[in-house]
């Protein structure tokens, strides 16, 4: 006698073997047992979720001699045919074969036809979706009024393609994925009852291998069973299923987290030795980095995880190797590998690169840390692993000088610049009157005085830019001059601070102004306040020359033209424009 594969030795015969879809057979049978029996159903599903099989089992209901209403026998001579497909009232149509309209024209004269012994004549049409448009139209009458011996069941994996005209005149019913746990209780009594000597370790690969699938999970166990016989080898059953075995996958993301070249190099050489498909295990890989994010989420079902529940302490230890934000850059850089290895004429290199740079990606921080840090180191503050007991470099104490060479640097920039000269009237632009000197003017700040500090703590508690107020923190001082607001960098001015000042001005000035209740200009303290400079490039001082170098600075500040020098550097100098 041939071999019966599984699938078909062990398929339902009733709905109390059905597996997965309680809600289908609760519902048929309750129409059953009330005689409230539609003339055509539509099942609805993945492959392999058990709609043919359930058609059967509804056509065996209808038409079972001996049975009770929803229970067929499975002994009568209308099961039996029913089971092996041969019975002559019950016909299953491949509507991909039998597409046209034609083939449906001689389905519909048929149904004229009483049945030839049973109850019921039953067309069970499998891969409906495939039938023309042409074909669907010529059904839809006989499928609203078909015969009161006709029962239509059509099954589909593509419910988007049936019409909505046919879809009004069905009953629908929807399948869905079978969950791991019961395939593999599935899988574990087959394996009983055929006396196969298998672990559960491996079954559950078989049943995670099936995608939800029962009929795939089946043909899976059968093609293990053909290589190891009644003995399965643990090792046997990623080999034989194109899996990669999940110790590997492990060892990878270890190798990764800890940035083991070496042992990345090794993982692809077993992998090229061992004739494994390189795209397959980088696939693989990318699943794994999923699992790992839907853990680090708090998500622990297997069931959505899609891993057996025997691996998840396993995951869980790799999931706190990685912040979310690692796993989500892994997981972008692994999608660019695979998509590479896909015209890659050296996989293998391409791969051994592709890992080598994720290893690599783990070690990356925020930029928002390291300028937080950063800004510590330069403050003074305590840098990460320094204890917090350990005094740390303050700003200079009121009444203390701050360094000569820095006072004398101050002292010669502020003597080198020309006194102004009164402003003109400009045709363009209305002249501007000079703010008179406050009655009580804001202390020096060479002074250090606590004056200086505190309208310096005020502007960074106004900042609306969090990543500005330790910066503004680190500096010395700031003090009101005119209408400017000048910054003291302090005894050490560094060039980060001054960029990253320099490119927030406006965010700065914007504070300051609030704190100081009038609209202010921030500079800092080695540039020309608004009492000193030109009203506008080109002005004369005091001497009747133009400084070419104010003129530039002024010019640099520009929104517009500092955006031109992004995208254009280079040499810039000021000209006059003849009349």
């Amino acid at each position: 006698m041939q071999y019966q594969v599984l699938a078909r030795k062990w398929r339902p015969q009733n709905f109390n073997e059905l597996v997965g879809q309680d809600h289908v057979s609760r519902t048929l049978l309750n129409a059953l047992q009330s005689g409230r029996v539609a003339h055509a159903f539509l099942f609805s599903g993945p492959r392999g979720s058990g709609k043919t099989t359930t058609a059967r089992i509804l056509a065996k209901a209808l038409n079972c001699h001996d049975g009770k209403a929803g229970e067929p026998c499975g002994k009568c001579v209308a099961c039996i045919e029913i089971a092996a497909g041969n019975c002559m009232d019950v016909l299953e149509i491949d509507a991909a074969s039998n597409t046209g309209v034609d083939n449906v024209r001689d389905l519909i004269e048929e149904l004229h036809y009483k049945p030839a012994r049973d109850r019921n004549k039953i067309y069970i049409i499998d891969e409906v979706h495939m039938l023309s448009t042409a074909a669907f139209n010529a059904l839809l009458k006989t499928l609203e009024e078909p015969p009161p011996h006709v029962v239509f069941i059509m099954a589909t994996t593509e419910y988007h393609k049936i019409p909505a005209t046919i879809l009004s005149r069905c009953q629908q019913y929807s399948f869905k994925l079978i969950r791991f746990p019961l395939i593999l209780k599935r899988l574990q009594s087959i394996a009983e009852a055929e006396n196969i000597r298998v672990s559960t370790q491996s079954l559950e690969q078989i049943a995670f291998s099936s995608g939800g699938s029962m009929r795939d999970a089946m043909s899976a166990f059968d093609q293990v069973i053909a290589f190891s016989g009644q003995t399965v080898n643990d090792d046997d059953v990623p080999m034989l299923l194109g899996l990669v075995a999940p110790a590997l996958l492990g060892k990878t993301v270890r190798s990764i987290a800890a940035c083991d070249v070496e042992a990345i190099l090794d993982t692809v050489s077993e992998l090229t030795a061992a004739g494994q498909d390189l795209q397959n295990f980088c696939r693989s890989l990318l699943g794994q980095f999923r699992d790992l994010m839907v853990l680090k989420s708090g998500v622990s079902d297997p069931f959505v995880l899609g891993v057996p529940e025997s691996l998840l302490p396993d995951l869980t230890q790799q999931a706190g190797l990685f912040s979310r934000e690692d796993l989500l850059r892994l997981f972008d850089a692994l999608l660019k590998v695979e998509a590479d290895l896909r015209h890659a004429i050296q996989t293998r290199f391409q791969l051994e690169m592709g890992l080598i740079e994720l290893a690599q990606i783990p070690k990356m921080r925020a930029l928002e840390e390291v300028i937080a840090d950063f800004t510590r180191l330069v403050g003074g503050g305590a840098p990460p692993g320094v204890p917090a007991g350990r005094p740390a470099a303050a700003a200079p104490a009121p009444g203390r000088a701050a360094p000569p060479a820095t006072n004398a640097l101050s002292e010669a920039k502020e003597q080198s610049r020309p006194v102004p000269a009164a402003r003109k009237d400009l045709p363009k632009e209305p002249p501007r009157a000079e703010m008179p000197a406050p009655a009580d003017p804001a202390p020096s700040l060479s002074q250090g005085s606590a004056g200086t500090r505190e309208l310096l703590e005020k502007i960074a508690a106004a900042v609306q830019k969090e990543s500005l107020e330790p910066i503004l923190h680190s500096l010395a001082g700031a003090k009101v001059q005119g209408d400017a607001v000048v910054l003291d960098l302090g005894a050490a001015p560094n060039e980060f601070l001054r960029k990253q000042l320099k490119d927030n001005l406006a965010v700065i000035a914007q504070a300051a102004s609030t704190v100081v209740g009038r609209i202010v200009e921030v500079l800092m303290d080695d540039m020309t306040p608004v009492s000193q400079a030109p009203t506008r490039p080109g002005a004369p001082t005091a001497g009747g020359a133009v400084r070419e170098e104010d003129v530039l600075e002024r010019a640099r500040r520009e929104p517009a033209v500092k955006s031109f020098l992004d995208a254009f550097p280079g040499p810039v100098k000021a000209e006059k424009i003849k009349p």
